[in-house]
């Protein structure tokens, strides 16, 4: 069977639709805010374990001959930062330092590399309505970020800090948290809404009871 051929500038040249495409045939999930730069580096990590046990894509260099050294590295020696939700508590957040930033915090014994989370009151605002910082994780550029509750947007920042100042390195896509139904969020013992007729008759007073017996922790 022949093997198909994806090289970096065949990859670099397509169009992100086309991206998702290929990435779709071979089985890579696409989340919604996924960075261009990683989809090609997750295609290329697919390319080069496909070739590690003979399967059917490989990649090659423009030349024709294939080697390890034509691999893109899966750094793109930028600094930057994504986050992809696992579910509306969690989020999953990845980021990448340049290798300029690198030696300058490392130059920099008192620098400390820290996530913010910026809770933003719309998808557009620039300016957040509430910040919390936590401490990057050491030995990885990955780590999950427990969300506030009731919020509904909200982005990452990478930043570092000194004793003297600080700085944000790079920020993520605003991310928009789902919000569940009113019914279910405000659902209180003795609070049960009164449901109209077509709404009764779609089962909803029984999903609600069920709700706050599964879900609700006890009143006192």
């Amino acid at each position: 069977m022949n093997k198909e051929i994806l090289n970096r500038v065949y990859l670099e040249n397509l169009s992100f639709a086309d991206l998702t495409k290929l990435a779709d045939k071979y089985g890579i999930d696409v989340p919604e805010n996924l960075n261009r730069n990683f989809l090609i580096g997750e295609l290329l990590e697919l390319v080069e374990e496909s070739n590690n046990v003979n399967e059917d894509i490989m990649l090659v260099s423009e030349d024709g001959g294939n080697s390890s050294s034509d691999y893109l590295p899966l750094s793109y020696n930028e600094t930057q930062i994504s986050c992809i939700l696992r579910n509306p508590v969690w989020a999953f957040v990845f980021w990448n330092i340049s290798d300029n930033d690198a030696a300058m915090l490392k130059s920099m014994s008192d620098s400390t590399l820290m996530l913010r989370v910026c809770i933003l009151g719309s998808k557009d605002d620039l300016t957040p309505i509430e910040v919390f910082e936590i401490n990057a994780a050491a030995d990885t550029q990955e780590q999950y970020v427990l969300l506030p509750s009731g919020k509904k947007f909200f982005r990452i920042e990478l930043i570092y800090k000194t004793l003297s100042s600080g700085k944000v390195m790079a920020f993520s896509p605003v991310v928009e948290i789902p919000q569940g139904a009113e019914y279910l969020n405000d659902l209180q013992p003795g609070n049960i809404p009164e449901f109209s007729k077509i709404a009764k008759i779609s089962g909803i007073e029984k999903v609600v009871t069920e709700q706050y017996k599964n879900h609700r922790h006890s009143f006192s």
